[in-house]
């Protein structure tokens, strides 16, 4: 064994016997990269701006022991992403080029990066100055791994294998853009051989899941795999160190589960989840003592100078088109009130996509219930707010017993207790409560579920169970995705690949200027009156609806110049 002194004579550099490395992850950034809400027009509180001053924080504290991750979902959601990708791409991807600025390390896809299609998602990845990894993305022709299966990074000696998965689900989603290109194998079945490795080549194994913990999901499972699989990895016998969770847009500071620590920070860039890992050296290898992690909140992080710097320029471009006129609106037409009884703005959602694909009924759901339109200009942000999603205009063939049993599954938004006290199922996400529009139908919270829809008729009649009509809908819900099995097999009649702001975009030029009044059918309505009015005292709508198949008496104040 050197002395000190030998090694201040011959400048040796004395053996490390501890060391302390710093994994920063993120997750679900779905497009944030700067602080701003392109739709409300206002800072953001989250987005890789901020992102990159922890970042930078924790690199200056603890210099060459930080390792910065992603565990998938950056290149579709926010109306930044949305620009670059179909509006005015570019390369690099500004999303990438974020990733870049800040500093990651390591990356793995998430379901919505396929989203674009798999010839975008390579090129954005091209362009990265960190390697992307994944165990379970296979391409299709030679069944070979799309990304290598893991990475060895070094932070004070100590060697750190990171690998990814995606949840299958993806091949559900986005069959149609990665139709024979791509197999996405499942989380568990796919993560032993990748594991076996990293624990021979490395100190400590992390990995990136965009799957969420566990629990049901969302379309059928055969052939595919489980959707949330991630907590699978804690019962695996060669196990991982870390899992950093994504895909289900939840919180977890540190949960430890078998051993293995599972973090999840916040999406958006919201929050960043810090993991501790404590090492000592003994016999020639690292041992891991101590593993602590924590959760830091962006929301009041001052914005990276040098990021948002470096893409001014595309936040201009970005903020212009979302404040771009397309119409303009004759009255109010908000989405506050469309799960508790029919609104204007479903109706014009549903009245385009039913006109487009000539289907007999039309279903959509309110994703953000502050979305909508004033009487004033519209503006593309606010079709963006009202259907944030790039899905796309399909048409399917349904039975009557099939309609049947999708507004059943819808209703189970509303949840009733023993003693009639409503709320909502805390299970059932608000952009799973879908309505029909064409067929009108009550919904009655006095019944069990599954039996809670009554007079069902289409065109004032009945619905028989060996009925056959057309519904229009979009290419996620067409998959069965949130639990519609129902809709499983059932015969596509009508796929253009249109996609659906698009059309409403386009329906808004062609018709303005748009009057509610065209939009006031009702064609559903929640009852007895008891709970009926607890439903409206929960979203904080006073005013009763009307009866089923009644109209709305519009009086509206058409503004003009000068006004």
């Amino acid at each position: 064994m050197l002395s000190l002194l030998s090694v201040l004579v011959l400048g040796v550099a004395p053996v490390r016997d501890s060391a302390h490395v710093v994994l920063v992850a993120t997750t679900d950034v779905h497009g944030h990269a700067t602080a701003w809400d392109y739709v409300g027009q206002r800072p953001f509180a989250g987005g890789l701006a901020r992102v990159a001053t922890v970042i930078d924080s924790l690199r200056a504290r603890y210099p060459g022991q930080v390792l910065v991750a992603d565990a998938g979902d950056l290149l579709q959601g926010d109306p930044f992403a949305t620009y670059f990708a179909r509006v005015a791409p570019r390369e690099p991807s500004p999303m990438i080029e974020a990733m870049n600025l800040a500093g990651y390390d390591v990356a793995t896809p998430g379901n919505h990066d396929f989203d674009w299609g798999l010839a975008p998602l390579r090129q954005a990845v091209a362009d990265a100055r960190f390697p992307y990894v994944s165990g379970n993305i296979f391409l299709r022709a030679s069944d070979a791994l799309l990304y290598p299966p893991y990475r060895v990074l070094q932070r004070q000696g100590v060697r750190i294998a990171i690998t990814g998965f995606t949840t299958p689900g993806v091949m559900v989603w986005d069959r149609a853009q990665l139709g024979t290109k791509v197999r996405v194998g499942p989380v568990r079945a796919t993560t032993a051989q990748t594991l076996e490795a990293m624990r021979r080549d490395a100190d400590v194994a992390v990995v990136l899941v965009h799957s969420g913990m566990d629990g049901a999901s969302s379309y059928d499972t055969a052939g595919v795999g489980p959707e949330d699989d991630a907590a699978a990895l804690a019962s695996l016998d060669r196990k991982p160190d870390v899992v950093v969770v994504g895909h289900s847009h939840r919180e977890m500071r540190d949960s430890v589960i078998g051993g293995v620590h599972f973090v999840q920070p916040r999406p958006f860039g919201a929050s960043v989840s810090v993991v501790h890992v404590d090492l000592v050296r003994e016999a020639g290898r690292w041992r891991i003592t101590r593993i602590r992690a924590d959760l830091v909140p962006t929301g009041s992080v001052a914005p990276s100078a040098l990021l948002t710097e470096r893409l001014r320029s595309e936040h201009d471009s970005v903020a212009a088109w979302v404040a771009t006129p397309i119409g303009l609106a004759l009255g109010p037409m908000h989405a506050s009130a469309a799960r508790v009884q029919p609104t204007a703005i479903l109706e014009f959602v549903n009245q385009v996509q039913r006109r487009h694909s000539g289907a007999d009924l039309s279903a959509t759901s309110a994703f953000d219930l502050g979305a909508g339109f004033d009487p004033d200009t519209i503006r593309v942000g606010q079709v963006l707010a009202l259907y944030p999603f790039d899905n796309t205009l399909v048409a399917v063939r349904l039975s009557g017993a099939r309609l049947k049993s999708y507004l059943e599954w819808s209703a189970r938004y509303f949840a009733v207790d023993a003693v009639g006290r409503v709320s909502v199922n805390d299970s059932v996400p608000g952009y799973d409560y879908d309505v029909i529009s064409g067929a009108r139908y009550q919904i009655d919270l006095r019944r069990p579920v599954g039996e809670r829809i009554q007079g069902l008729t289409v065109r004032g009649r009945a619905v028989q169970p060996a009925d056959s009509f057309t519904l229009a809908l979009n290419s996620h819900r067409q998959t069965g995705a949130g639990g519609y099995d129902m809709l499983r097999g059932a015969p596509v009649v009508y796929d253009k690949g249109e996609r659906i702001p698009d059309l409403l975009i386009a329906e808004i030029r062609r018709q303005s200027p748009i009057d509610p009044a065209q939009y006031a059918a009702r064609d559903w309505e929640v009852v007895p009156e008891v709970p009926a009015r607890a439903v409206r005292a929960l979203f904080g709508v006073a005013e009763k609806p009307l009866p089923v198949g009644a109209r709305d008496t519009v009086v509206l104040r058409v503004l003009t110049t000068g006004d």
